[in-house]
């Protein structure tokens, strides 16, 4: 009975182990694949927090809308009085003795003194806003500008946002890609499984030569020497995808399969019109603003400026000290600038027209690059055209030698040639259709489909 429960509870506790690492499995589609790569990718991560940093220096900017205020303190005690002046300090010797007389006569009686002192201890207190009402522009534009870093921060993340999901699907067929020759593989091995076993019975027959046995062998050797390859590939994929997307690659599997893929002629989209829409276009258009923006700037600072202001102090620096208001306007006029002001517009017309030139040059570019990418979609339909034809025929091939091989027409070479031409098609209809899918991504991203 011991024996029993302890038997039981092992099985008990080897099914758990056996569903726990079923279901650390995960079976992942590409859509799965690209949604944990955008969830975990680092460099979106940052693109991320760049936009907030825009958006922090857009309220900073804003700011300068506000009025600043400001307050000070200062408290200070003197060795000697700052200011001190009596009688004796009086230059005219004429006027010194004649207020010396006057003194000597009332100022007992009227509690004067002969010199007095100031300012040696006291605190003075001041508090202050200023309000900007003019200043040439330069806030105004210094928003504008700032926004325009909200948008640059946010076409940059949606840039980074479609490299991430094409890496993906790069490596995501790959590794669909290595699998389906692997798949390849798996079916000229049963074949020369099979042969392998026929021509040991026809060697022990008489019908067939030993060597026929050893060129088979070495077929079986290459196919598992191509085997070791691919799963070689294979691994340092998922470990390349698993490190990309955030999961480990060792309980890493992939669902989707290749599909019918549809004919390009479907997806064409006119290139100047597609390249207006894409991302790049649109940082390139917000680099062209924000050199105008700078201009105008430059240009305000050379501008009067206008500020509204009001301040309170108290001090006790005076016996009679009270407190004290007031209200101001600044008006500044910057007359020696002008010189200075005018080699800085021209310094930003010429970024202006780098700007203008760039921008250019990179819109032709793009759309030099988005008929490369139409054409390379064209080429790999064709592609995929010509290697379904040829596995069509090498099918039809291996079928014709093999049946002259058991029919003793053909030599055994014919037949393991042919089926080399089935795998060797099978891999190619393979390799094209990856190739047209990732052309397809490729195409969709710079036509922003």
């Amino acid at each position: 009975m011991k024996k029993i429960l302890t038997l039981t509870i092992a099985l008990v506790f080897a099914s758990t182990l056996l569903a726990q690492e079923t279901d650390s499995i995960r079976s992942l589609t590409i859509i799965d694949c690209i949604d944990l790569a955008l969830q975990n990718n680092i460099e979106l991560k940052n693109s991320e927090i760049e936009i907030e940093k825009a958006k922090a220096t857009k309220k900073e900017a804003f700011t300068a809308y506000l009025p600043t205020i400001s307050a000070q303190a200062v408290g200070f005690n003197a060795m000697n009085p700052m200011l001190s002046f009596g009688i004796e300090d009086i230059p005219n010797a004429l006027v010194r003795q004649t207020l010396y007389n006057l003194y000597t006569q009332f100022g007992p009686m009227l509690g004067l003194k002969k010199s007095y002192s100031f300012a040696q201890d006291g605190v003075i207190l001041n508090a202050m806003a200023l309000e900007p009402i003019y200043a040439g522009g330069r806030i105004y534009h210094g928003n504008k500008l700032a926004r325009l870093g909200i948008e640059a921060a946010t076409y940059q993340a949606k840039i980074k946002e479609d490299e991430i999901c094409l890496q993906t699907e790069c490596l995501y067929w790959q590794i669909v890609s290595l699998e389906e020759k692997i798949v390849t593989l798996d079916l000229l091995d049963r074949l020369l499984d099979t042969l392998d076993k026929d021509l040991a019975g026809a060697i022990d027959a008489g019908l067939a030569l030993p060597t026929d046995q050893f060129k088979v062998t070495l077929k079986q050797n290459e196919s598992q020497l191509n085997r070791k390859k691919l799963e070689d590939g294979i691994t340092l994929l998922k470990m390349a995808l698993g490190q990309y997307i955030g999961v480990d690659w060792q309980t890493l599997t992939l669902s989707d399969t290749l599909s019918v893929e549809t004919p390009p002629v479907s997806y064409y989209q006119n290139p100047a019109s597609a390249v207006a829409l894409r991302n790049e276009s649109q940082l390139l258009g917000l680099s062209l603003k924000a050199e105008k923006l700078k201009k105008k700037m430059t240009l305000g600072e050379a501008l009067p400026s206008l500020m509204l202001g009001g301040s309170a102090n108290y001090h006790t620096v005076l016996d009679n000290a009270k407190p004290n208001a007031m209200v101001f306007a600044i008006l500044q006029v910057p007359i020696t600038d002008w010189h200075k002001t005018a080699y800085q517009l021209k310094k930003h017309n010429l970024d202006l027209e780098i700007a203008e030139n760039t921008r250019r040059d990179f819109m032709e570019k793009m759309e030099m690059q988005t008929n490369q990418a139409w054409f390379n979609l064209e080429q790999s339909w064709l592609r995929i055209n010509m290697a379904q034809t040829a596995l069509d025929d090498a099918e039809a091939n291996y079928k014709m030698v093999s049946d002259y091989y058991e029919a003793g027409l053909v030599a055994l070479s014919d037949l393991l040639e042919a089926q080399t031409m089935l795998k060797n098609s099978r891999d190619e209809l393979s390799d094209s259709r990856i190739d047209y899918r990732l052309n397809l991504v490729k195409y969709k991203q710079l036509t922003q489909m």
